[in-house]
């Protein structure tokens, strides 16, 4: 998001968790991923690519992967994930309410179907676009639900004056986010 690189630790070479298809996402995106002693290291220039994908059988990673393209150089269509309607709130809704807010003052647009999300960037994530978004205070709605509550997160680094709210929620899958959210990006 911010250029450079993260080694994230244990990282296993093999298994058939929905995450691991993280590895060919954030490739696809301009990411650069690869297996080090360490782990699993992923770096980046700081530039985004928008993506055509169908993420019916990952869906727990649409929240993050629509924040990444809410910040992309090109329009995303994420597809297969009307099942998100049917999480701790409506998916969908939510991310098109909230990454739309957001990025609408820069020109950005988020259009919700019935079963994908298509995320037009902020005139492709320009410093006017970034400028018109950052001048103004933002509130990230997380309706109760972690896995907004890292969406919002994440576009907190590339974008000015978000306050994700209730980011405790997102102790339901990783009980010290807040803790180490604030650590990584000191």
């Amino acid at each position: 998001i911010c250029g450079g690189e993260v080694i994230i630790r244990d990282w296993p070479r093999s298994t058939t968790q929905p995450g691991d298809r993280l590895r060919e996402i954030f490739t696809s995106m301009g990411g650069r991923i690869e297996f080090v002693e360490e782990g699993l290291r992923i770096s980046g220039t700081g530039k985004i690519t928008g993506v055509d994908i169908d993420l019916r059988n990952e869906g727990e990673l649409t929240p993050s992967i629509a924040a990444l393209a809410a910040l992309a150089d090109s329009p995303s269509h994420l597809r297969g994930i009307g099942h998100l309607r049917l999480h701790e709130t409506d998916r969908l809704t939510a991310l098109a309410n909230e990454i739309g807010a957001l990025i609408a003052p820069g020109g950005g647009e988020v259009i919700e179907e019935s079963d994908s999300l298509i995320i037009k960037p902020a005139i492709a994530n320009s410093a006017t676009a970034n400028s018109a978004i950052g001048n103004s205070k933002h509130l990230f709605h997380t309706y109760e639900d972690h896995r907004l509550a890292t969406a919002g997160a994440i576009l907190g680094l590339a974008i000015e004056n978000v306050t994700v709210e209730n980011i405790e929620t997102t102790r339901k899958t990783l009980p010290d986010f807040p803790g180490l959210w604030s650590s990584a990006v000191e």
